[in-house]
């Protein structure tokens, strides 16, 4: 697993705000932690992560698909939705977490990316926000990819939703600001943007997608396993525009000519950021999720984005179990990296949707993802 390179100085634990601020901390604070690192398949990538469980409330780690724990009631049960993720000794990860009220594995369950190349053992702890701040940490745990099994989902209960299907749903991030908003969206001015725009043949389209035709010939969405594969989709240096012919223009590395991307400048020095995303169309269901990468600090934008350009674990990450409709998200998070300089963030936002399959396999839909490249300046 990538251990922290170029992220600047680390955000330590921070004893002040670590409390539990409920009478009933057991039911808050997550204990019982219990992790390993497992790999699933991405095309012909193998992508290694580790699969995190732990108690919360009255659902413990090896709950099984029945009965509920005995305060789900109904999904209501008063369980965090945010929760930090450390990984020797640092902030890594910021989730949020939500769950339909069928299902309760998605509330004490989650998967950390450490993309294709983990690095050695590694400590995990995880801590809640309740009411504003943070529970105590949870017991650490040492992990490695070493002997490391394949991924296999959690049962889902037996009066699970058998009913995956969902209408389109479509976004870009707006702050940062994504180059499909400043170039689509918005019709930026700057030259790399007027040029973007003369590159794509799709400029009504902010929503970037891999396309109909490339998920049909391989799905995104892991029906099985239930999990997105979307690594498969980012070859060469066409991480913006995710393969697509029609975003190509999203694909132009600054230069002398056409000068750089718009950039959103952010301050590394505050404890929080906070980030948002608008939906054009916004449908859910327990399969969808928000994924927010950065890239490397060594990463050279002239040279265009590549996968590889990215830290293999995401900074932030939303599982959208829950069903709600609105037209923006916002995450206040403080698990962003603190350093200084040029870089890019990468936002997958996917599931199981996109067009139907052909004979009706796969739960019916092959999968969808949507891209989002932000430009920005850190200091």
């Amino acid at each position: 697993m990538d251990s922290g390179r170029g992220r600047g100085t680390a955000c330590k634990e921070d004893s002040n705000q670590t409390r539990d601020t409920m009478s009933g901390s057991q039911g808050t604070t997550p204990s019982d932690l219990r992790g390993e690192v497992r790999h699933r398949s991405d095309g012909k990538h193998t992508m290694y992560g580790i699969s995190l469980r732990w108690q919360i409330g009255e659902n413990a780690p090896d709950q099984g698909a029945w009965p509920p724990p005995e305060d789900w009631n109904d999904g209501k049960a008063p369980y965090p939705h945010v929760y930090e993720v450390w990984i020797n000794g640092e902030v890594r990860q910021t989730v949020f977490l939500y769950w339909p009220a069928w299902d309760w594995t998605p509330s004490n369950t989650h998967w950390v990316d450490l993309g294709e190349e983990p690095d050695g053992e590694s400590s995990v702890k995880i801590r809640a926000k309740v009411d504003g701040q943070f529970t105590p940490f949870s017991n650490e745990v040492t992990v490695s990819p070493k002997g490391a099994r394949p991924w296999s989902a959690p049962r889902r209960p037996e009066a699970a939703a058998k009913d995956l299907a969902a209408a389109p749903r479509h976004g870009t991030v707006n702050h940062p600001r994504s180059r499909a908003a400043a170039a689509i969206r918005d019709e930026d001015p700057s030259p790399i943007c007027v040029e973007a725009r003369r590159l794509n043949t799709s400029n009504v389209w902010q929503e970037v997608v891999p396309g109909a035709e490339r998920m049909l010939a391989d799905y995104p969405w892991n029906n099985t396993e239930r999990y997105l594969e979307y690594r498969k989709f980012f070859e060469d240096d066409a991480v913006p525009s995710a393969g697509n012919p029609a975003f190509r223009g999203l694909d132009l590395a600054p230069d002398g000519t056409l000068g750089e991307w718009p950039l959103t400048e952010l301050d590394t020095s505050v404890g929080t950021q906070a980030f948002s995303y608008d939906y054009t169309a916004y449908h859910t269901n327990e399969s969808w999720s928000h994924r927010w990468f950065i890239t490397r600090a060594d990463w050279e934008p002239g040279n265009g984005l590549s996968w590889q350009d990215l830290e293999p674990i995401p900074f932030l990450v939303e599982v959208q179990g829950s069903h709600r409709e609105e037209e923006s998200s916002q995450w206040e998070f403080a698990s962003f990296p603190r350093r200084t300089g040029r870089a890019a963030i990468v936002q997958i936002w996917g599931g199981h949707g996109g067009p139907d399959t052909p004979d009706g396999g796969n739960g019916g839909k092959t999968g969808e993802f949507f891209a989002s490249t932000c430009d920005v300046t850190l200091r």
